[in-house]
């Protein structure tokens, strides 16, 4: 889950309480993500740093680290960056909850 804000602290607590979900890693997060335990953290760093750096690079390789099968974008800027695109191009079985930049830039 990528966002740092109260929307998405509300989203990763709702994708939880689903069973199909073994787990919430949410990039950057916050403070309420981070302390909301079970199967909500935020992203590391393989060392075990919390990950700051959301940038549609950062976020591919966070992806392929922990094998993730979906994504989904909080707030707007990733999208309008191209994130689902990227995403899209480098992990194609990962299913992306948000629109391409072209459709986030009409927005």
């Amino acid at each position: 889950l990528l966002g740092s804000g109260g929307r998405e602290h509300a989203l990763a607590v709702a994708l939880a309480k689903s069973p199909l979900v073994s787990e919430v890693i949410v990039l950057p997060g916050n403070g309420g993500t981070q302390n909301e335990g079970g199967k909500i953290s935020n992203a590391t760093e393989e060392d075990g740093s919390p990950m700051t750096k959301c940038d549609n690079a950062t976020v591919v390789g966070l992806v392929r680290r922990v094998g993730a099968a979906m994504v989904v974008v909080g707030p707007e800027q990733p999208l309008v960056d191209g994130v689902a695109d990227e995403l899209a191009a480098a992990c194609p079985d990962v299913k992306v909850f948000g629109p391409s930049k072209a459709a986030a830039e009409l927005e």
